[in-house]
C-alpha cells in the first residue's frame, strides 16, 4: 500500500525534507562504492610503498654485500701489507743505517778534503826526512822526486786526488827499496869523481866495489862514512853483485851491516821473505 502525501497537507519544513529524500535515496548506494575506491587506492599506494621499500632494501642489501666484499679485500690487503712490512722492516733498518754511515762518511770526507792540502804537505816533509835519515843510495834521485811532489802541491792544474796519488806512489817506491838486491854504477859518495859499482841489500846494507874490483866498502850509518872491506868481504860483495845481476843463484851473503843490529831486527820482523841475508861480521860490526 502506498501513501501519497500532498504538499498542501505537509508543513513547510516537511516540504524541504520531501525534496531531499530522492537525493538521499540515490546517494545511499554510492557511499560503499566510494569507500571501496579509497581502499583500493590506499592499498595500491601501500603496495607501491612496500615495493619501493623492498627495492631500497634489496639495493641496500646489494650495497652491503659489495661493502662486505670490499672490506674482506681490504683486510686481506692489510694482512699482506703487514707481512710485507714485517719482511722489509729489517731491510729498511739496514738501509737507514747504511744511509747514516754514508752521510757520516760524506761529512768526514768533506772535513778530510778541507784538511787534505795540509796533510799532503806534512807527508811530503816526512818523506824528505825519511830519505835524509835513510841509507844514502840514489839520494839525489829520491830527493828530486820529493821536490817534484812539493812543486805539484802548488800546481793549480792538479786536483788533490792527483797529488795524493803521486805522493802514495812515491811512498810505495820508497818502501820497495826495503826488499831484495839492487846494483848500479854511480859516483862514490864523498868522492863523486870516482865511479864505482854499488850493491844495496834492502835497507840494511849499502856497499861499493871499485871498478878494478880490488877494494870496496860498506856504508856505516853510525859514522856516516865508508868502512873498508877485507878480501873475504870483497869476495862476498862480488857474489852479491852477481846475484843482483841475476848472474848467480840466490845464496847467503855474509857482509857487515850498514845499520845497527836493532834496526835489522825491526826490518826482518816486517819482511822475512828476502832470499838474501846480510849478516854482521864480528870484527867489523859497529853498533
Amino acid at each position: 500500500m502506498s501513501v501519497r502525501l500532498s504538499r498542501s497537507l505537509l508543513p513547510r519544513p516537511a516540504h524541504a525534507l520531501a525534496r531531499l529524500l530522492p537525493a538521499l535515496v540515490l546517494m545511499v548506494p554510492l557511499a560503499p562504492a566510494a569507500h571501496a575506491d579509497d581502499l583500493r587506492s590506499s592499498a595500491a599506494q601501500h603496495q607501491q610503498t612496500q615495493d619501493e621499500l623492498q627495492s631500497r632494501i634489496d639495493a641496500a642489501d646489494d650495497e652491503t654485500r659489495a661493502l662486505l666484499v670490499r672490506l674482506r679485500e681490504a683486510q686481506q690487503e692489510a694482512s699482506r701489507l703487514e707481512s710485507y712490512t714485517a719482511e722489509v722492516k729489517p731491510l729498511n733498518a739496514d738501509r737507514a743505517a747504511r744511509i747514516e754511515r754514508q752521510r757520516t762518511a760524506l761529512t768526514n770526507l768533506d772535513a778530510t778534503r778541507e784538511a787534505l792540502p795540509g796533510l799532503l804537505r806534512q807527508q811530503v816533509d816526512e818523506l824528505q826526512a825519511f830519505i835524509e835519515q835513510d841509507l844514502p843510495f840514489l839520494k839525489e834521485e829520491r830527493l828530486a822526486r820529493v821536490e817534484r811532489l812539493r812543486d805539484n802541491l802548488s800546481n793549480a792544474s792538479l786536483s788533490n786526488d792527483e797529488r795524493l796519488d803521486q805522493l802514495l806512489n812515491a811512498w810505495k817506491l820508497e818502501l820497495s827499496y826495503g826488499q831484495g838486491l839492487d846494483t848500479w854504477r854511480d859516483g862514490l859518495i864523498g868522492a863523486e869523481d870516482t865511479e864505482v859499482q854499488y850493491l844495496r841489500v834492502g835497507r840494511v846494507g849499502l856497499y861499493y866495489l871499485a871498478m878494478d874490483g880490488q877494494h870496496g866498502g860498506a856504508w856505516k850509518t853510525a859514522t856516516g862514512s865508508w868502512q873498508v872491506l877485507d878480501d873475504s868481504a870483497l869476495a862476498e860483495l862480488r857474489l852479491g853483485i852477481s846475484m843482483a845481476r841475476d848472474q848467480q843463484a840466490p845464496n847467503l851473503v855474509t857482509l857487515p851491516l850498514s845499520v845497527p843490529v836493532e834496526s835489522v831486527e825491526l826490518e826482518q820482523a816486517g819482511n822475512t821473505s828476502s832470499a838474501v841475508t846480510a849478516s854482521p861480521r864480528s870484527e867489523q860490526e859497529s853498533s
